[in-house]
């Protein structure tokens, strides 16, 4: 929002996100008490009853019971996932783990109370994004629905130079939501443009890592491997930036030094979003002509809650965010026109992309070898050559002819 947003207009926002919450939040009880699957007939069930209680308009009670049905549906998921590896783990005895996945349950909606304003997203019939006319102050403008019928309000916004080009590029603003996030209000708008998409003549297979971020590997169907199709990206300075924020928050805990503390609180999130930012558009540049497979580590750190007995992999691990690095490498791909296929990574590195075989070891963290073939090869390399022979038109190896090939 713009900073010269009026008193009167903060009060009416407030008292609006204040009340979508409260709706979001009534939708959530119901949800747990009637075990709702989210159906239209779900809704037509209380959707008088909600309204009543809440004083919503009709169109924000559905904005509200999409964004339930959205939390109960994500919850349920991960649910399921928790309870398929406890069922794991108790077949294998394990009670050890099984301890420390009981403290991993995932948390019901709401299960901490309502400590936050919920965003919510709006359609058409609750408001708008719209370019200014008249308004010198700003560009942009959003004109929302009030809690009064047939009054709406007109907030100006002031987005960046990189939000005007997308904003210039968009074909259709879709929808958007208000997000209030220390004690100031922001505009999260999704917008639609259209990009051409490039042809393809490649596979680049990308594996994950913790010690090397990336290594990727550019297949050519029926061609042999050249030094330039291997790529590693480190990210050594994102390491060492993290690390340098980590002893710092260290030292300011140990001092009840609060007020610098409270001031560096999400300094980490944004250094490992930027540079993971970055890695993203280091693949994007490169993978013109290509596929991009990206290996996906799903699980990773419920079976390495320990880092597999390697503390530096622990600290490592307990930073990295995978599923944010392989979201970014879609974004900045696909606006570039370049196709990006997710995979699950499982036994990709424990399988010889040359033979197919599992009778393999780990030399070191990067030495891989075959007992079947005697290959010595790259680990992350061999790894990434399995995740991208998968998408080719003739699989690589046996192993590639499962799923995708």
């Amino acid at each position: 929002m713009h900073y010269a947003l009026t008193q009167r207009k903060l009060s009416i926002l407030d008292g609006l996100t204040a009340r979508l919450t409260y709706g979001v939040w009534l939708w959530s009880e119901l949800f747990e008490e009637h075990d709702l699957k989210g159906s239209y007939a779900d809704r037509d069930k209380f959707y008088e009853q909600v309204k009543l209680r809440t004083k919503l308009p009709a169109h924000m009670v559905q904005c509200c019971f999409d964004s339930s049905k959205w939390m109960w549906r994500s919850y349920r998921q991960l649910h399921q996932r928790w309870q398929r590896i406890v069922a794991e783990a108790k077949g294998r005895n394990e009670e050890k783990t099984l301890r420390r996945l009981m403290r991993r349950e995932p948390q019901k909606p709401f299960s901490n109370g309502l400590n936050h304003k919920v965003p919510v997203w709006f359609d058409g019939a609750v408001g708008s994004i719209e370019r200014s006319k008249n308004i010198r102050l700003c560009r942009y403008v959003a004109r929302i629905s009030t809690l009064q019928k047939g009054i709406r309000v007109t907030l100006p916004l002031n987005p960046a130079k990189y939000h005007l080009d997308l904003l210039g590029r968009a074909t259709s603003l879709s929808s958007f939501q208000i997000v209030k996030r220390y004690g100031k209000y922001y505009v999260h708008v999704k917008i639609e443009y259209a990009v051409p998409a490039k042809s393809v003549s490649m596979v680049r297979g990308i594996d994950l890592g913790v010690k090397r971020s990336i290594a990727s590997v550019t297949l050519r169907p029926n061609q042999p491997l050249m030094s330039k199709d291997f790529a590693l990206v480190l990210d050594r300075l994102k390491a060492h930036r993290l690390n340098r924020l980590n002893r710092r928050v260290a030292k300011l805990q140990q001092a009840k030094k609060w007020g610098p503390l409270k001031r560096v609180r999400n300094k980490r999130q944004h250094v490992a979003e930027y540079y993971d930012r970055l890695s993203a558009r280091r693949v994007a540049d490169t993978s013109d002509g290509c596929l991009v497979a990206v290996g996906y580590p799903q699980g990773i750190k419920y079976d390495n809650p320990k880092g597999n007995g390697k503390a530096y992999l622990r600290r490592l691990l307990a930073r990295w965010s995978y599923a944010r690095m392989i979201q970014y490498i879609r974004e900045e791909c696909n606006e570039r026109g370049i196709r990006v296929e997710v995979t699950r990574e499982h036994w990709s590195s424990a399988t010889c992309h040359r033979c197919g075989s599992r009778n393999t070891e780990r030399i070191s963290q990067s030495l891989f070898h075959c007992r079947n073939c005697e290959l010595l090869y790259n680990a992350d390399f061999n790894a990434a050559i399995n995740i991208g022979s998968r998408f080719l038109p003739e699989a690589a190896n046996r192993e590639a002819m499962v799923g995708l090939a």
